[in-house]
Parts: C-alpha cells; structure tokens; sequence
C-alpha cells in the first residue's frame, strides 16, 4: 500500500512488538488515551498547517461575524418605541435573520478545515511531512463532494427528529394536552434516533477525504466500520466535545463575567469581544476534534480491516528514490 493510501481492504492482525510508532500514534488498535493524545500531538508536529489553517479561517469566520454584530447593532440603535427605549422584539427579530449569514460563513469554514485535517492526519500516523500548499491541492478535488456529504448526512440524522416533531404537533393540535402522551415518547424516539445516525455516519467525512469515494460510498463505509462499535464511538464523540466545550469555556465565562461586572454586557466593543474569544479559542479546539475524528476513522479501519498491518508495512517500506 503506498504511503497516505487509505483504500478500502487489507484484512489482517496487528504484529505485536513492533518497534516505536513513525507517526504520532502506535500503528494498532487505539485506545481513548491515545486517541486523545495523537490529536494533541498532530497540532504540536505540524502546527504550521493545523494552526495556521485554523487560525487563518478563524480570522475570515470572527471578521464576517464581526461586521454582521457591528451592522446588527448600529441598525437595532435606531429602532426605538415611542418612550425611545430599545425595540426588544425588533431586536430580536433582526438578530435571528442575521445569524443566518454568518452560520453559513462558519458552516462551510469548518467543513474546509476538517478536511484539511483528515489529510494531515493521513500523513501524521506515518509520520510523514506535509504542507499547507499540499494539504490545499489533496483538498481541493473533494470539497463539493465534502459539502455534499455534510448536506446529506446531515438531513439523514435529522430527518427522525423532524419527523417526530411533526407528528408531535399535529398529536398535541388534534388531541390537545392529551396528544402529549403521544408527543412526547415521540419526540424522545426521534432525537435518539438523529443521534444513532450522526454517530453511525460521523466517519464518512475521513472516509470521503482519504479513500476518495463517492458520496453514498463514504456513507456506507462509514456505516460499515461503526457497526459493532456504536457506544466507543459515542463516548469518545461525547467527550470530545465535552473537552472542546469546556476550553471554549475558559475563554468564554471570563468574557461573559467580565461584561456583566463592567455592566457593559450589551456593548458593541463587548459584543466584539466575544466574537474574537470565539476565534481565538477555535484556533485551537477545531484542530483538536477534527483530529480525534479522523483518528477514530483510522482506529476503526484498524480493528476492522487489519489497516494496521498495511500502515506497518508502508512504514518500513524504502522511500521511492
């Protein structure tokens, strides 16, 4: 298998005793600690790429949203009621439309730089270097099929939650409070639901990137390698994001409480604050995640398909002259 050759296939077992990993994790079966570890380690060995892609679509996303608070309040500023006090459903009308273009700028930013760092990862467990331009030109192939996929993975795990609602809806319209016997156990049902599916297609994005497949071919696989599974790779997702929540934490809580104390809480250099912080600390919890996720894809291909065994070999093979 040629280095950075994640193409579906390769059974086998993991030969123990293998001498030390070239690349940023043991070349067999990880466990959480190392999952974590490893995402650690790809932002310290190659913090030109995960950093600086990170940080330079931060800067877009934290100026789009700038623009958008600052034009949001200078136009809220001038919509006042007759006693000349602050239109508060105005406000918040006008706040909600214009969340919009901003959650789009974020949406497709994030979707760019995990793909980034699937590629990056696909390098990472061998060891070997990769640059930005490089990183670039193995992206750029697969961005519409990424969007494509994050679409349709998306309306996948939704799509039982949407339903559930609907049916809770029209149980609590045509039966009043006595439809709530139905809508609630409904509406529970489909939550799970959206959750199991987001889990079982959480590693088609790795899949799309590194095994170049087709949209509904990366959505299979990524069924296929969660199968037996499902609870790992929910835990592990959940406590990702409970770590990623709580270092936006630590740069978020401060602000909020430094606003509040300075009674400023609904300033525009306050509001402008709170945008940066939410860059800032991106910069570095983005790379995090979007690693342990493309670790897991590999962790799975591992214990399913005996990758570990390809990936030891493309390790000791000779460089190509």
């Amino acid at each position: 298998m040629p280095p950075g050759s994640y193409g579906p296939g390769g059974y086998g077992s993991y030969a123990y005793g293998a001498p030390p990993p070239p690349g940023v994790v043991p070349l067999r079966p990880l466990g959480l600690a190392e999952l974590l570890d490893g995402s650690v380690k790809i932002i310290r060995r190659y913090p030109k790429v995960t950093l600086g892609l990170s940080a330079v679509i931060a800067v877009v996303v934290t100026l789009v949203n700038v623009a958008l608070t600052l034009a949001l309040r200078t136009g809220n500023d001038l919509v006042t009621n007759a006693d000349g006090t602050p239109d508060v459903g105005v406000q918040f009308s006008t706040g909600v439309a214009s969340a919009g273009p901003g959650a789009i700028v974020s949406y497709l930013a994030g979707l760019v730089l995990t793909g980034a760092l699937v590629i990056v990862v696909g390098r990472a467990v061998l060891g070997q270097a990769i640059t930005t331009p490089e990183v670039w030109q193995a992206l750029r192939p697969r961005l519409w099929a990424l969007l494509g996929l994050s679409l349709l993975s998306g309306l996948i795990a939704a799509a039982p939650t949407i339903v559930a609602v609907v049916v809770a809806v029209v149980a609590v319209g045509a039966a009043g409070g006595v439809g709530l016997v139905i809508a609630i156990p409904a509406v529970l049902a489909g939550l799970a639901a959206s959750v199991y599916l987001g889990v079982r297609l959480s590693l088609a994005p790795a899949a799309l990137v590194l095994e170049k497949g087709s949209v509904v071919v990366s959505l299979r696989r990524s069924s296929v390698l969660a199968h037996g599974s499902w609870w790992r790779l929910f835990g592990i997702l959940l406590l990702t994001g409970v770590i990623a929540g709580t270092l936006s934490a630590v740069i978020g809580v401060p602000l909020g409480i430094a606003g509040v104390v300075a009674g400023a809480s609904n300033s525009a250099g306050f509001l402008v604050a709170q945008q940066v912080g939410a860059g800032l600390v991106s910069v570095i919890v983005s790379p995090f995640s979007a690693g342990v996720h493309a670790l897991l894809y590999v962790d799975r291909r591992m214990r399913a398909e005996g990758l570990d065994v390809a990936l030891n070999a493309a390790a000791v093979a000779p460089s190509p002259s």
